[in-house]
């Protein structure tokens, strides 16, 4: 398992473990489809890549293609791998590359039920973000990797012992040491020395006219405002349009500094 955080650099360093004879498969989200095999031209030129994407009509070609002719790698979304996983389950993969794979957090998921069907001799998972709320959600990533170690119903026993991970610096180093053979993990400072370092603004900002009203409603205990607590923080309970902007203070701050922002911006080119 792969942890970058939130950084670039995951694809490149992914495809460096990819120089060998394949076959490969790696499942993205479709907004980096294209971004992954531009990479994998960039830095792989040497494999063969088949992107498998498009209607039905154009994947029934391509698994004409597919299954008579050699490739190194195949490039698919989750959504098609679980409309034809049927037609990719004929092979025995060297590798699995899931990108995103918190997307794998449930192993209830008809995704990592499908995946974990596959015959696969490694796997490699790339997110930002491998643990987000829970130990079960890690385990799960853990399990999906490494099932033979991280058994699918040990999972109560691992979040009970672990559960105090937060409080016992003890439990945290042995958490840590477990996770060291499954986790790379890749910071800025790491992959991306050009970046400045993060400065965090905080900015405060009064309530718009409209979150006043519903903050002294509350205080008022005012029956008939029964949603206004929603309303105080969020301006969800309206329909989408300009308003919106006016009934957060956040939102018209947001709003502010965005046109602040497209000025410059507009100034530098």
């Amino acid at each position: 398992m792969s942890h970058w955080a939130e950084a670039p650099g995951k694809t490149q360093d992914t495809l460096k473990r990819l120089l060998a004879k394949g076959p490969f498969m790696v499942l993205s989200p479709l907004s980096v489809l294209e971004n992954w095999r531009k990479e994998l031209e960039s830095f792989a030129p040497s494999l063969t890549v088949l992107c498998y994407h498009g209607d039905k009509d154009r994947r029934a070609e391509m698994q004409l293609q597919a299954s008579s002719q050699d490739f190194q790698v195949l490039l698919t979304t989750y959504e098609l791998c679980l409309k034809d996983a049927s037609f990719l389950r004929r092979w025995r993969w060297e590798v699995l590359v899931v990108d995103e794979a918190h997307r794998l957090k449930n192993p209830n998921s008809l995704l990592h039920q499908t995946l974990s069907e596959f015959s696969v001799d490694f796997r490699v998972l790339l997110t930002g973000t491998p643990i987000q709320n829970s130990l079960q959600e890690l385990y799960s990533l853990l399990s999906f990797i490494q099932p033979s170690i991280f058994a699918a119903n040990d999972v109560d026993s691992f979040v009970d012992y672990y559960s105090r991970v937060i409080s016992l610096l003890s439990k945290a180093t042995e958490l840590q040491s477990v996770l060291e053979p499954f986790l790379l993990r890749r910071i800025k400072s790491e992959v991306a020395v050009d970046l400045p370092k993060k400065t965090e603004l905080v900015v405060y900002h009064g309530m718009s006219a409209l979150q006043k009203k519903y903050y002294k409603a509350i205080l008022m205990k005012d029956p008939g405002e029964d949603w206004a607590p929603e309303q105080c923080v969020e301006p969800e309970p309206f329909e989408i349009g300009e308003h919106l902007i006016e009934a957060s203070g956040k939102l018209c701050l947001l709003d502010n500094m965005l046109a602040y922002l497209h000025k410059g911006l507009v100034h530098l080119w």
